[in-house]
């Protein structure tokens, strides 16, 4: 009998050694496993493979939480998820002023690219297109969708010449870099890129780039931001964290290059209140 004491004292001991060591162990797994959505949605571009950004987000997010990523194509799905309350939500600086329920929702970081946190598009064509005036009824390429885009060509064209180019005229395509092989194919007569997507093209294929003219210039819009709860839960907090950190690790940059972009910073009370115009 005593030996089997001993045995059955040992066990026990074994057991909630197990219990007390193996605690912390299935807490952070738990948190892992039921970490933050952050959910993407934007009229500047028009991403054709949603299922490999998912892939990727979600693979760099495996080993720093288990967060995960959702992109819509859809923007009232994705204004319908906002109406969860939870989670984070990535969308372009010019859809946030436009959201019927931002009330409960913060701005808490801004995209980056080079160090900047403002992007301006410009309106460009080949040489031989003089002026914006000859661009009446002309094709049109953009990488932002149709909506999107005849806003910024209100900025770009002023209210004199607004109308010169209607929805009918508007060809959406992946990326700035499309819309600018696409003019110099012929396939449009016009495109509104990004500045940034200009000085790509110059460092890429120099003859192209000096075979087009800027029509026209918009203003400084801000980069796609960041908007949280007003009291974000802990997963959320960490997920902004991790997002935060991202520009810093090669990998992370590696994924938000596919966003246009290769850091988040803290948005800052100027930009909010940009926003807010």
């Amino acid at each position: 009998m005593p030996p089997r004491r001993q045995f059955d004292r040992r066990r026990a001991l074994g057991v909630l050694a197990v219990v007390c060591l193996g605690g912390p162990f299935l807490r952070r797994t738990g948190a892992q496993a039921t970490g933050a959505t952050i959910h993407f949605y934007s009229p500047e571009t028009n991403i054709n493979n949603f299922g490999a950004l998912k892939s990727e987000f979600d693979g760099f997010f495996a080993s720093a939480g288990g967060h995960k990523f959702q992109p819509y194509s859809d923007r009232a799905a994705f204004e319908k998820a906002l109406a969860g309350n939870a989670g984070l939500f990535l969308l372009s600086s010019w859809h946030y002023p436009q959201l019927a329920a931002k009330a409960a929702w913060q701005p808490r970081l801004i995209g980056q690219l080079r160090e900047k946190s403002t992007q301006r598009h410009v309106l460009c064509a080949k040489q031989a297109v003089a002026n914006v005036a000859a661009l009446k009824g002309a094709r049109v390429v953009s990488a932002g969708n149709t909506a999107f885009t005849l806003s910024l060509l209100a900025d770009l064209l002023g209210p004199s010449q607004r109308t010169l180019i209607t929805e009918q005229n508007i060809l959406p395509v992946p990326k700035d870099m499309d819309a600018l092989m696409t003019v110099d194919l012929g396939a449009a007569q016009a495109a509104v890129t990004t500045e940034s997507g200009l000085d790509k093209l110059a460092k890429i294929n120099p003859k192209q780039h000096q075979a087009l003219v800027q029509l026209a210039k918009g203003p400084e819009r801000l980069l796609p931001i960041i908007i949280a709860p007003t009291q974000p839960d802990a997963a959320t907090q960490a997920l902004l964290k991790v997002l935060t950190d991202m520009g810093r690790d090669a990998e992370g940059q590696q994924r938000l290059r596919l966003l246009g972009l290769d850091a988040f910073a803290p948005i800052t009370d100027a930009q909010r209140n940009q926003l807010r115009k």
